[in-house]
């Protein structure tokens, strides 16, 4: 049985949901049952700044909320970078590194069969072909609208996310 080690990358899902669905709510622990299917989960890693409440009050709170939901997942480890300030935007930093060096590392470990990579972000194709170039399968699950077509058609197999498979995951909006 394959063994199987999912990467999410947390506001590339936020944002796909939010642009494509309309809501950012979804049960993630039915979320990763329905990608993995029958197959042997080992972990999954979801990536995301960290908010500063000094920044961003209201933000914090919430992210608070839901890294608290998030520890209750079975298997499901949260790995954070970075928030500048970058004039008046705040900018993500080291977020994608980390999780590409992670799917390479773990492949070279031998920690996994099939990495599931969820993302529609083209910056990720590199980290890709070390993985599939080290004997491992990728697997990337995605709005395909929101995808980069050369991330497409670099992973072995893609999931199109969309309302209809999502639709016994997506929760009430809040």
């Amino acid at each position: 049985m394959n063994k199987i080690m999912i990467f999410i990358d947390g506001s590339n899902l936020y944002h796909g949901m939010h642009d494509v669905l309309g809501n950012v709510n979804i049960d993630y622990e039915k979320f990763i049952q329905k990608i993995v299917d029958e197959r042997y989960l080992v972990r999954t890693y979801y990536y995301t700044p960290v908010i500063n409440r000094d920044e961003a009050e209201g933000q914090y709170h919430s992210q608070h909320r839901f890294l608290t939901y998030l520890n209750d997942i079975p298997y499901f480890q949260v790995r954070f970078g970075k928030l500048v300030r970058q004039g008046e935007n705040l900018v993500e930093k080291s977020i994608d590194v980390r999780l590409a060096i992670d799917m390479v590392r773990y492949a070279v470990m031998n920690y996994y069969d099939v990495a599931i990579l969820i993302s529609g972000d083209g910056d990720f194709v590199p980290a890709v072909d070390a993985v599939k170039e080290a004997g491992k399968q990728v697997e990337c699950a995605f709005f395909p609208q929101e995808t980069s077509t050369i991330l497409k058609q670099s992973t072995d197999i893609f999931i199109e996310l969309d309302e209809n498979f999502l639709s016994d995951c997506i929760l009430p909006k809040i």
